[in-house]
């Protein structure tokens, strides 16, 4: 028995997940790591983020990503998948609403009410968004989870 997760265990895991960790590149080369709220659809990640944020100018110079979502406080609870990604901005009106409809029940009893906000907060929202596909490219999703592991055996 392995450690890893089946395709249902990791897609269930990939639907209930919270947080995405996207590692990008820079020009220099150096990644930067960025957490993200997420919808798992048709076995890719997406996510909405500023039209110009720094993700966003990488993955347009580089489409290529790494995606993390973990879960686990104690050793036996680790459980992880980890996928190498290519990007791609999606212009389809239609799909871009079918994904901010899935953000929106995901996340939307963690959303902080706009009125509540800084007006800072509030203006760095209302900027120009952009939907992000993830795809998994073939054979570089990983995934582990510790509670498979047989204890004592040899």
């Amino acid at each position: 028995m392995g450690v890893r997760l089946t395709e249902d265990e990791l897609n269930a895991f990939l639907e209930a997940g919270h947080t995405l960790i996207v590692s990008t590149i820079r020009k220099s080369g150096e990644p930067l790591m960025t957490p993200v709220w997420y919808v798992w659809i048709d076995g890719a990640f997406w996510i909405g983020t500023g039209a110009n944020s720094a993700k966003a100018k990488h993955l347009r110079r580089d489409p290529r990503a790494c995606c993390l979502v973990e879960e686990g406080e104690k050793w036996v609870d680790l459980k992880a998948v980890i996928a190498g990604c290519d990007a791609m901005f999606v212009e389809d009106e239609d799909q871009i609403a079918r994904v901010q409809a899935g953000l929106d029940r995901k996340y939307g009893a963690f959303r902080m009410d706009r009125n509540a906000m800084p007006e800072a907060t509030r203006m760095h929202y209302a900027r120009e968004r952009a939907i992000i596909r993830l795809t998994p490219r073939a054979g570089e999703i990983r995934s582990w989870y510790n509670r498979k592991l047989r204890f004592g055996a040899a």
